[in-house]
This record gives structure tokens, sequence and C-alpha cells, in this order.
């Protein structure tokens, strides 16, 4: 459980200079939720102050397409999800840093807003067990990739199961889910696939770290207890 919270917590610690710092007690409220250790009722009320927050950044800008998963890279060590503008965009990454927080460019189509994924402090944890970098040979294979998210949800004791389909352009992570009621009211909101909590965030920015590709989050849903995200790799990147 305090993995749990510190990885969380490393997740949304930028979110706090960004103004929504009410994101920090709201997974902090969630994550106990996994031990029952607090009413639902609670956690109802700080969850739906969570999806107002983002949704007011959402409607805000008027974003109407999936979040794209930037693998950690130079000029942005933790990576990042970039949330264009407009239906048609470009993801131009020499525009972006880890400063970025509103991507302006002179070409509307590279517009958007940049932010730290929340999976990010649990990647950092996963990294730090299991010190896995995806650059030697025997890391580059989808097996270590496996065990490695396996390793994650099971230390975390929050899924199981997890699998990985790769068919040219487009991946598939699916894995089981211990509790999924958070997941149901967060995809009815059409929250997932813009900007995924910190379980599903640390699967996708996990799988763009292993095979060094942006990733567009085309679909989350969850059927009988088990998460299926869709994503396709992004080839025209500047």
């Amino acid at each position: 459980m305090i993995l749990l919270i510190n990885g969380y917590l490393q997740g949304v610690v930028h979110l706090i200079n960004l103004g929504i710092g009410l994101t920090v007690v709201g997974w902090i409220l969630l994550i106990f939720t996994f031990s029952r250790c607090i009413d639902y009722n609670i956690v109802s009320h700080v969850l739906s102050d969570y999806i107002e927050l983002v949704k007011r950044w959402i409607r805000a800008f008027d974003i109407k397409t999936g979040g794209v998963v930037i693998p950690p890279r130079e000029n942005l060590r933790d990576g990042g999800i970039y949330l264009p503008f407009h239906e048609r965009y470009k993801v131009n990454l020499s525009i972006m840093d880890y400063n970025t927080l509103l991507v302006n460019s002179d070409s509307r189509d590279e517009r958007g807003l940049l932010l730290p994924p929340l999976g990010r402090g649990l990647r950092k944890l996963l990294i730090e067990y299991r010190g896995s970098s995806y650059t030697s040979p025997e890391e580059r294979d989808i097996s270590y990739l496996l065990e490695d998210l396996e390793y994650l949800l099971n230390l975390l004791e929050i899924g199981s199961d997890v699998k990985v389909e790769i068919e040219g352009d487009t991946v598939v992570i699916s894995y089981r889910i211990e509790d999924h009621t958070l997941c149901k009211r967060l995809q009815r909101e059409d929250l997932c696939r813009k900007y995924p909590c910190p379980v599903c965030g640390v699967l996708v920015l996990t799988v763009a770290e292993f095979l060094n590709k942006v990733l567009k989050i085309e679909e989350i849903k969850n059927e009988n207890k088990r998460v299926f995200i869709k994503l396709k790799v992004i080839r025209d990147v500047l």
C-alpha cells in the first residue's frame, strides 16, 4: 500500500504546480478503496471532484481526441500525455520539453496541452525494483515486458494476467482488474482515453517506452472485470 501511495504521489506532484492539487487528495482516497479502508460514499464524492476538474480542462480546450502517449526522451525525461486541440493534428516533439504545459506553434495542427502521465511514478517504482530500461537485447523481448507489467500489478495488488498484442501499428493491452467500479465511472465520463488513471497510465507509458514509439490512445474499455486498452502507433512525428 505504501508503494502504491508513493507511486501515485510521484505521478501527480507536477499537477500541484498546475493548480489542481485536489487530484492528489482524490487519488490518495481512491487508493485506500483497494483495501476497503474508507466508505464508498466518501470515495464517490471525491471522485466526482476529480472527474469535474479533469473535465473542465478538457472542456476549456474543447479536446475531443484520445491522448497521445510520449515515451521518455531527452527533452521529456518522464514522457508525457499530449492532448491535441484539433482532431487533425501533428505531434511535434521538438517544441515540447519538461516545462511545457501549453504546446504553442505557428501551425494550428501542432497546438495542444502537455501533461505529465499519472503513471510516471509507478513506472519509476518498476525501474527501481526491476531495473528495466529496455535497452539490452534480452530486455527487448516482449516476454520481458510482460513480466515487468505482471510484476507491477501483483506488487500493488490491483490486477493480474497482463497481455500485450502487437499487430502492425495496433497495440492492445489487456489485464484483469481486482475492482472495476472506478473504471466504469471514469469511462462513462470519457476520460480514460484522454488522460488515463495511474494504473492504465503506467501500462501505456511502459509499452510506449518498450516500443520507443509515440502511441495514440484509441480506446479503453472494461468488460467482465478485464480492461482493454487499444493503442495506435503514430508514425508521422516531427
